[in-house]
């Protein structure tokens, strides 16, 4: 994916170094040179110098063509209108925006823009929010090592039981809604069609819970 990142702080950085590993097309933008020394010696992407809501230096970035757009400045203020100007005026799929005041976090949603709001965990969710977006997290608990993810069960799954997905330290199905209600799984129960899975698993396996979703679809 072609991905534009608005700011090379901490988390920028780190957000590019981690999505160009895995292969996307990045492209960071910031205002101040000494910034993109934070990108490891081995970031493929493009640095851009420039401003993020200056529309020459976003058109420099192909933002027309981008998959997806993260703004991640010290700035709310920058953040929001970056931000609005990849969706409105770019129309880019997937906008994700830190905010540093959660009381802004209405501003973004009504905008369509994901956010993240604390550090800890912020470069993985974004991973997950850019890359993993099938899936819908619920709730991180700690620093983000474990997530309680929602899955609609695939046409696979009908008829096998629960266990046949769990692995032991990393992935197991907590709550089943079928027909409207809720319950916890007993042990040998199986998927039946319409069932929607809660779904506790690593922060490192969050990867292996799509594939095993889309294999099996």
């Amino acid at each position: 994916m072609h991905i534009i990142i608005t700011g090379c702080g901490r988390l920028g950085s780190e957000s590019a170094n981690s999505l160009a590993m895995n292969g996307h097309e990045i492209v960071v933008i910031d205002r101040d040179a000494k910034a993109f020394e934070r990108l490891a010696k081995s970031f493929s992407g493009e640095r851009i110098l420039g401003h993020a809501i200056d529309q020459r230096t976003l058109e420099k970035a192909a933002i027309d063509t981008a998959d997806a757009f993260i703004a991640v400045t010290g700035d709310d203020n920058l953040n929001i209108v970056s931000a609005r100007i990849a969706r409105e005026t770019y129309s880019v799929p997937r906008v994700v925006s830190r905010i540093l005041d959660p009381v802004r976090a209405n501003i973004f949603a009504h905008l369509g823009v994901s956010t993240i709001s604390t550090t800890a965990w912020a470069a993985n969710r974004i991973k997950e929010l850019i890359t993993h977006r099938a899936l819908d997290v619920q709730l991180s608990f700690g620093s983000g090592e474990v997530e309680l993810v929602r899955v609609a069960v695939p046409v696979g799954l009908f008829g096998k039981t629960i266990e046949s997905i769990t692995i032991p330290g990393e992935l197991s199905v907590a709550v089943i809604t079928r027909h409207g209600r809720s319950f916890i799984p007993a042990p040998g129960a199986s998927f039946e069609q319409g069932d929607i899975a809660e779904v506790l698993v690593s922060a490192f396996a969050i990867g292996k819970l799509e594939e095993f979703i889309s294999a099996v679809v």
